[in-house]
């Protein structure tokens, strides 16, 4: 039987003796590392039935520094240059700045290739404090008086208040001003008469008061808002709609933006601090 590299013999048809050809699946070509395949074929990656895999993938995902740190050096593939050098590979790392997290890709580098598959990967996913959880379930979510009435007292024990004036309340004295506030309405109208003009106005006041002297405007606390970072102060400022008979609250966070920038300059240099030698940029990589 005749053989050549466009078609191999399988055998021959029972009966009639006459060779029975198939076209091979892969026919390289000569430009760069371009194959024609035959669409008649299937391709099956064997690996799942082999004892183990080719090569190492994964996600470890941890709020750990040191296991983050560990799995990151001891993971790391080596490359070797040659018989009488093996350098191990230094994993990049990206810190994401919207969800104080980092990932490194172990296999960034593959020797021989300008990249490796990037699908090996460690994340370090820092915890939210009870403090930082609390405040961003409430921030900028209307609260009746009774509800914030409840939160004050639950919280009223690590929080420093103070009055618009920057006056420091006790406790006691806060939580009784937001009990007993309730809303003032004024209306004051001005009409003056010429003997070419009429003109005439109205001036609405509205003003949330309380029966008590103080009137808690602001309450600072301090918390590293996520674990494993710096303690740092949080100034939260009260607002109080008075747009109803019944005063609503709300709380924002002062400066909310910064404190954000410096939880993650924070989260970088400690990234920075456990791997010194590994290259560590804020933003998120996607291969």
């Amino acid at each position: 039987m005749e053989n050549t590299n466009k078609e191999s013999t399988l055998g021959v048809s029972i009966g009639h003796l006459e060779p029975v050809n198939i076209e091979p699946p892969v026919e390289k070509l000569v430009r760069g590392d371009l194959v024609v395949v035959n669409n008649e074929y299937d391709i099956h990656d064997l690996e799942e039935f082999a004892g183990g895999r080719n090569r190492a993938r994964g996600l470890l995902k941890t709020p750990s520094f040191e296991d983050f740190k560990s799995y990151v050096l001891n993971f790391a593939p080596t490359l070797a240059e040659d018989e009488s050098l093996i350098v191990q590979s230094i994993a990049p790392v990206f810190v994401d700045h919207k969800n104080v997290s980092a990932t490194a890709i172990l296999n960034f580098v593959a020797n021989g290739f300008s990249q490796g598959h990037c699908d090996h990967k460690a994340l370090l996913q820092l915890e939210p404090t009870v403090v930082w959880s609390k405040l961003n379930a409430l921030k900028d979510h209307k609260l009746s008086q009774r509800d914030f009435a409840v939160f004050l007292e639950d919280w009223v024990s690590v929080l420093e208040i103070t009055d618009a004036a920057g006056n420091v309340i006790g406790g006691a004295q806060a939580l009784a001003a937001v009990r007993n506030m309730k809303i003032d309405a004024t209306v004051s109208a001005d009409h003056s008469v010429g003997n070419m003009s009429e003109s005439r106005s109205r001036f609405d006041q509205v003003e949330a008061r309380s029966k008590e002297e103080f009137t808690p405007a602001y309450f600072k606390i301090r918390d590293s808002a996520y674990f494993g970072l710096d303690e740092r102060l949080i100034v939260l400022r009260l607002v109080i709609n008075t747009n109803d008979d019944k005063p609503v609250f709300s709380i924002q966070i002062v400066k909310e933006e910064l404190l954000l920038d410096e939880i993650i300059q924070d989260f970088k240099a400690k990234v920075i601090e456990l791997l010194p030698d590994n290259p560590v940029r804020i933003g998120t990589f996607t291969a």
